[in-house]
């Protein structure tokens, strides 16, 4: 039972190091690109309750509340923080090395429909780091081939001054791309919502050509996932992937990523 104990700890220590510190670099990074609420929360409340039970256990406030529970509520413990540090691990690293189709632009058919998939917009209405890197890739799309339309994908954050979307455009037109061959769809707020609604009017339009989806790498792999959940035929459909923002946010968005993941696995949203 001692080596038990010993071992227990180990695991404890070390799973919550690491959670603490993913959540801890993701609460900095909010604090210079908001995200809105919730991530606030999230973060904030594992920065306080991991090291809040590591004080209450080593005070023995958790052994004398639960009493003879408090054994099997430890290892269940132990056992979330092992599991959290090795999916982490591993969905990071299929992230990573996931390869995308992405053909040449002169290799598109000729009835293709680019999406941008939104992200975030700044107070002074311009696209944020990611989203200007995924219009930047958008516009080398548009400007190499005239025949090809584009959808701006995202709505409006309780943050964000105007949608994603008119942001997109307005940033599209800028460079010198026909606001005709743009298409807002202002109404997302998710990724899933971003495909359902992006589909919804290509339905419309009776659209039966191929998608080239544009999104930061790190999102690709959940873009992908989700296109072939809702029905889209990935023969025809294509992934661009746009530059993160460095190193140092790629992380941060990887936490990110993992609790959208999460969420996707556990609520289907």
């Amino acid at each position: 039972m001692k080596k038990y104990n010993k071992i227990l700890s180990i695991v404890i220590v070390i799973g919550s190091v690491f959670m603490f510190i993913n959540y801890f670099s993701y609460f900095i990074k909010l604090i210079i690109w908001s995200e809105g609420l919730l991530p606030y929360i999230v973060s904030l409340a594992v920065i306080f309750l991991i090291p809040l039970a590591i004080i209450l256990h080593r005070r023995g406030v958790l052994q004398r509340l639960f009493g003879v529970a408090y054994p099997f509520l430890r290892t269940m413990y132990a056992a979330g923080l092992a599991f959290y540090t090795v999916s982490f691990i591993l969905l990071c690293s299929y992230i990573l090395a996931c390869e995308h189709n992405a053909p040449k632009v002169s290799e598109l058919p000729e009835q293709t429909v680019v999406i941008n998939l939104g992200a975030k917009v700044n107070a002074d209405r311009q696209p944020g780091k990611i989203l200007r890197n995924r219009l930047e890739t958008t516009y080398a799309l548009l400007s190499e081939r005239d025949d090809l339309i584009c959808i701006a994908s995202g709505g409006k954050g309780s943050d964000e001054p105007i949608s994603e979307a008119e942001c997109m455009k307005n940033y599209l037109m800028a460079k010198g791309i026909d606001g005709d061959r743009i298409i807002i769809e202002d109404a997302s707020h998710n990724t899933i919502e971003n495909i359902r609604n992006t589909r919804e009017i290509l339905d419309r339009m009776d659209f039966q050509g191929s998608l080239a989806f544009v999104t930061t790498n790190f999102h690709l792999p959940r873009v992908k996932y989700l296109c072939a959940k809702m029905g889209i035929d990935l023969d025809l459909t294509y992934f661009y992937s746009a530059p993160d923002t460095g190193k140092a946010t790629l992380y941060t968005n990887l936490v990110r990523e993992y609790m959208s993941y999460c969420k996707l696995f556990i609520f289907g949203t």
